[in-house]
């Protein structure tokens, strides 16, 4: 297929095996799978000479497909099983893993790491570089999970309690308080797609038509209200959110850049199901039971494609996986499968446009008035005064200790002035007013971030004729989730077992700071932590999480090392009488003699630390002490008696 122009460039056709089932396609580098969800049978495409090559029955209905990069998945949602494949022969990898609970849909991010989530578990489980890894806890137990993959971005949405989280390496890198409507809202009702093109995911409230667009690299968050939205699940693109209405065949378009609905895109003649991704800057739409399809760019123009009429490389191939329909004959059997991605079809405005309601047709039927000649004339009406309208519903977007609030001006007559309403005392609105020809921006500072506030614009018109407002927004707060703590420094105590990690406060500030270490998960508002009586021997990873009620930002990492740091000194004491002993251990009667130093000589010896052992009285003292020391390429322990390490405060206690 391609895309720019709407032209179907080849086509396999696969032939039929009875199901009657749904089939679903998976890209991935060089790898077009195509999965029979009936059957559980897999095949590969050849994209080069559009043949159905290798293929591999996995004997089960209901599985899912995730490919990214090198990897390829089948995963069993009921049974909880993830099985990795060849991509390039469709056959299993090793044996399927056992997930412990029924999963999700599953994807592959730009790393290459598939994410399967467990709903039961409140966790996701990654697969690195192809293998199990350690289950990440997201959510709560038995919370409505959904993976969006978002610029190569894994981002979990936790639909019951409306927090986006986005996956990195082993763990959460940050997260986002939906906030609004979402806050108690139906899980069926929070839609979120399975991938959009860049780093922000459109999450809609089919209940309460709430949209909020979250950029989850930047944190910002645009909120707004679409009338009709219903249950179809928003696409983004560009600065269209693009929402299936199946009922009339067509999407529902809101247009961020205007703060307004946008005229709807008729995609079918009728009802029925829409099958909509977002994939390589385009919006493919599909009629699954029929033959419209539809590719929207990212500036809105919209390609009507054909999928069952002639393609330049068509090929028949035999073996195919099952469709439920003819492989060989057209119409809506959906038996063929497009080269390159799943085919789309609707048509931009103007010529050749599908009329969309309300919009008469390109060829008026005969007998109509638009058909038929000019009937009597009718006397020109007077000049009609323009009635004063509302302002479109404001759209809002959360900024570090601010919010931008954006409106479609009134439609009617023109009125003098738009105002704000909604701030608070202890915000500030710029400007004042805005005139009838824009633009039509306030920009409102201050406010609590633990706070929701939400807007309506009031057009004034003059003459005595009184203002119209809007209707109200989304609820927004003025602040966006954190970035990481700035400049995190972490220094051991002296003697070790213990250390201080200090930290700045990100841009924009932050509320608390979740700090992960040695002694667990700690929260404070400070910007310091301190930790006490903990082994030496070993280094620990820290982290330190600045969140706020917006949500929280990526992790600042360190190191607290309590791996004890050599010293340098001196043999003291050592007598001619006899040589100084280094034993294995630090006991004078257990072990053995390792080494030893000449009587008479206090050289220098590199002191690694310090631990107690057996009791030792010489030159009159008596210590339990011994010092864990190298020689001349020689380690092992002497009696403090003769190293004074008791009197070295940087000399740590060993491990």
């Amino acid at each position: 297929m391609q895309g720019l122009t709407g032209d179907v460039e080849g086509r396999v056709a696969l032939s039929v095996g009875g199901s009657g089932d749904s089939v679903s396609v998976a890209q991935g580098g060089e790898s077009t799978l195509v999965l029979d969800e009936g059957t559980g049978r897999v095949v590969r495409i050849d994209e080069a000479r559009l043949t159905a090559e290798q293929s591999a029955d996995y004997g089960v209905a209901g599985l899912r497909l995730a490919v990214g990069g090198a990897y390829a998945y089948v995963v069993d949602p009921s049974r909880g099983t993830v099985q990795r494949i060849d991509p390039a022969l469709a056959t299993p990898v090793g044996p399927a893993v056992e997930l412990g609970g029924a999963a999700g849909a599953g994807v592959v991010d730009g790393a290459g790491t598939l994410w399967v989530p467990l709903p039961g578990a409140g966790a996701v489980v990654p697969f690195p570089q192809g293998r199990a890894g350690t289950p990440v806890r997201v959510a709560d137990a038995g919370h409505e999970l959904t993976l969006t993959l978002a610029g190569g971005l894994a981002v979990v949405t936790d639909r019951t309690a409306g927090v986006l989280k986005v996956l990195e390496g082993a763990g959460v890198r940050s997260s986002f308080a939906l906030g609004g409507a979402f806050t108690g809202a139906d899980p069926d009702d929070v839609l979120v797609p399975a991938g959009t093109d860049g780093a922000a995911v459109p999450v809609l409230d089919g209940g309460s038509g709430e949209l909020a667009v979250v950029d989850v690299r930047s944190g910002h968050t645009l909120r707004a209200r679409v009338p009709g939205a219903g249950r179809g699940t928003p696409q983004l693109l560009g600065k269209r959110v693009y929402l299936p209405d199946e009922s009339a065949g067509s999407l529902l378009v809101y247009d961020t850049s205007l703060s307004a609905p946008a005229d709807p895109v008729r995609v079918t003649g009728g009802g029925g199901r829409l099958e909509l991704f977002v994939r390589d800057g385009l919006l493919w739409v599909n009629d699954p039971d029929g033959a419209d399809a539809a590719v929207i760019d990212a500036g809105g123009e919209v390609r009507r494609i054909t999928k069952y009429g002639p393609a330049p490389r068509d090929k028949a191939v035999e073996g195919g996986v099952p469709t439920g329909g003819s492989g060989a004959s057209p119409g809506p059997s959906r038996a063929g499968v497009a080269s390159g991605a799943v085919p789309s079809g609707a048509v931009p405005s103007g010529v050749g446009a599908i009329p969309g309601p309300g919009m008469p047709s390109v060829n008026p039927p005969s007998g109509s008035p638009e058909a038929s000649g000019p009937g009597p004339t009718q006397p020109e009406p007077g000049p009609t005064q323009p009635e004063p309208g509302a302002p479109g519903a404001p759209q809002v977007e959360s900024l570090p200790g601010a919010l931008r609030v954006t409106f479609a001006p009134a439609a009617g007559a023109t009125p003098l002035r738009y105002v704000l309403k909604g701030a608070a005392p202890d915000q500030t609105v710029t400007p004042d007013e805005v005139g009838p020809d824009g633009p039509f921006v306030f920009e409102v500072e201050g406010g609590s971030c633990a706070r929701q506030y939400g807007f309506t614009v009031v057009a004034e018109y003059g003459g005595g004729r009184p203002g119209k407002e809007s209707a109200p927004s989304a609820l927004a707060r003025p602040c966006v989730a954190p970035g990481a703590p700035q400049d995190l420094v972490i220094v051991p105590a002296q003697g070790g077992h213990g250390g201080t990690a200090t930290w700045r406060e990100p841009q924009g500030g932050a509320v608390t700071y979740t700090v992960t270490g040695p002694d667990g998960t700690a929260s404070t508002t400070a910007t310091t932590h301190t930790y006490r009586d903990l082994p030496n021997g070993a280094p620990h990873a820290v982290s330190v999480t600045a969140s706020n009620a917006a949500g929280s930002g990526p992790a600042a990492y360190g190191t607290l090392d309590l791996i004890p740091p050599p010293q340098r000194m001196r043999i003291v004491n050592n007598d001619s009488d006899g040589t100084l002993g280094i034993r294995s251990m630090a006991h004078h009667l257990e072990g053995r003699r390792v080494g030893e130093v000449p009587a008479g000589q206090n050289p220098e010896v590199v002191v690694h630390c310090k631990k107690r052992g057996s009791t030792i009285t010489a030159h009159e003292m008596t210590t339990d002490i011994w010092a864990y020391l190298t020689y001349q390429n020689i380690t092992g322990h002497v009696s403090d008696i003769w190293v004074d390490s008791r009197s070295n405060a940087d000399v740590w206690d060993c491990a």
